[in-house]
Formats: C-alpha cells, sequence, structure tokens
C-alpha cells in the first residue's frame, strides 16, 4: 500500500462515521468505517457483485476485514469443486423457471 493511499485512508476516516460506506473505483468494492475505540482508525471492505447496469445482486454485501479472509474467501471462489456446486444449483434454477413459465393449469388470477 501506498503512502499515499494510506494519507488518504486517514484523512476520509476522519470525516467519516461508523458504518459509513465510501465507493471505491473498483465496481462493487466500498470502504466501510467500523466502529474503535479511540481515536484508532478500522476499515474493512464491502464486496456486493453489480450486473451489468450497476444494479447490485445482493442487498448486503460481504465484509472482509483481514488480508487473511481476503486470501481465504478467493481460495474458495476459485475451488473447482464450488464452481461446479453452484453451477449446477444455477442450472436447476433456470430449468425450473423455464417449466414453470410453460405451463399452464388453465387458473387465472382476477385482479
Amino acid at each position: 500500500m501506498t503512502v499515499d493511499l494510506i494519507e488518504r485512508l486517514k484523512e476520509f476516516g476522519k470525516k467519516m462515521k461508523d458504518w459509513d460506506k465510501m465507493k471505491t473505483s473498483v465496481v462493487g468494492v466500498s470502504i466501510v468505517k467500523l466502529p474503535t475505540k479511540g481515536e484508532d482508525l478500522n476499515f474493512g471492505l464491502e464486496l456486493i457483485p453489480v450486473n451489468e447496469d450497476g444494479t447490485p445482486l445482493k442487498r448486503k454485501g460481504v465484509f472482509i476485514t483481514s488480508l487473511e479472509q481476503w486470501e481465504s474467501f478467493k481460495s474458495i471462489l476459485n475451488n473447482e469443486k464450488a464452481h461446479d456446486l453452484i453451477k449446477n444449483i444455477d442450472g436447476m434454477k433456470k430449468q425450473k423457471a423455464v417449466t414453470s413459465s410453460s405451463e399452464d393449469n388453465g387458473d387465472v388470477l382476477e385482479l
């Protein structure tokens, strides 16, 4: 981390209240000021995936507060078995959506 970035984080941290979020230039990544005792600054990252138009895909993101957590999440997300599992789960959802939209049981909801 560069000295310049550390200084900017300190400057922003003085202006932020606990749990305030600041967007970054990385899409889907925000800096969150976490509560501390005294004058210390404590930050975390909130990761919220977004779609092509920038709309969040989740209401709340994942908080990462250390490099160890970052590396652990990275390892999980790069695991081929975990990837295959979510790929199959996603396929089941899409298959169910196609089946339910093509079924017509004659019922009509009168509004």
